[in-house]
């Protein structure tokens, strides 16, 4: 059946929020070029069509058909933070909406989101605003860091933004109160970006 580009976008933005992981990530897992997936997903002048081998890649690599929808996780709680869609509401910020796109554009490794709890409050970060993972950037004590815990049994992900602070992620929020630190091990629990720069919408 054939597809459109924006059905196929909708496709690969489904399956990275479904695995919980950066465009980055899910091209690696593919074993594609990130430029492959980035630059289609981040730039909205792109009018080019993936090509049927990147879509059965990327099926492979989330377990999926080519243009299956992952169904609905259930029992676990609702993300922290989730991929930022480009032009997703009609109401979004046009100012925020250039400022993810010049972050963004002809970077590889550079992929935002969207923050949803309070678990960075402290560190300046609030629900709504738009990070910029960049996955180049090696971490460094006070940074604020992407994270996945991996629950191997299950064959699941959960990515998380916390406060680095070696061999720990911390949250930093007085609403949300203090949360047991975790340690990163490299195994169960790895860093996969550094958050460059946080863009938010004027009041």
């Amino acid at each position: 059946m054939p597809s459109s580009r924006d059905e196929q976008i909708a496709w690969v933005k489904a399956v990275q929020a479904h695995l919980g992981v950066s465009l980055t990530e899910l091209a690696r897992r593919a074993r594609i070029a990130p430029s492959t997936i980035q630059r289609p997903v981040n730039d909205p002048q792109w009018d080019g069509m993936l090509s049927g081998r990147t879509l059965a890649a990327i099926g492979d690599a989330a377990g999926l058909k080519p243009l299956e929808f992952p169904a609905r996780m259930r029992g676990l709680a609702e993300a922290e933070a989730e991929p930022y869609v480009h032009n997703a509401r009609p109401d979004a910020a046009d100012n925020v909406e250039r400022a993810v796109r010049e972050l963004c554009r002809g970077r590889n490794g550079r992929d935002p989101w969207v923050m949803r709890s309070y678990a960075l409050e402290m560190a300046g970060i609030l629900p709504g605003d738009v990070m910029i993972l960049d996955m180049n950037l090696a971490p460094q004590p006070r940074d604020v860091v992407c994270a996945q815990i991996y629950d191997w049994s299950g064959m699941k992900a959960e990515t998380i933004f916390r406060l680095y602070q070696p061999p720990f992620l911390l949250t930093h929020s007085m609403r949300a109160g203090p949360d047991k630190p975790i340690t990163v091990d490299n195994q169960s629990v790895v860093i996969k970006g550094v958050v460059g720069a946080v863009s938010r919408a004027r009041n």
